[in-house]
């Protein structure tokens, strides 16, 4: 019984773990995705000036 708990706590304490890393990844991803965003619009805006 008591290996059963341990798997179970292991296994939750492991998708937690994941699930946390996988979020900072895609949120240092979206980051980027602005970034060159807004570079190409700051881009646009000067082709439009000139």
């Amino acid at each position: 019984m008591s290996g059963v708990f341990i798997f179970i706590l292991g296994m939750a304490t492991g998708g937690l773990i994941g699930i946390t890393f996988m979020c900072c990844l895609q949120i240092n991803r979206i980051r980027k995705y602005e970034a060159e965003i807004r570079r190409l619009r700051q881009k646009a805006k000067q082709y439009e000036e000139n």
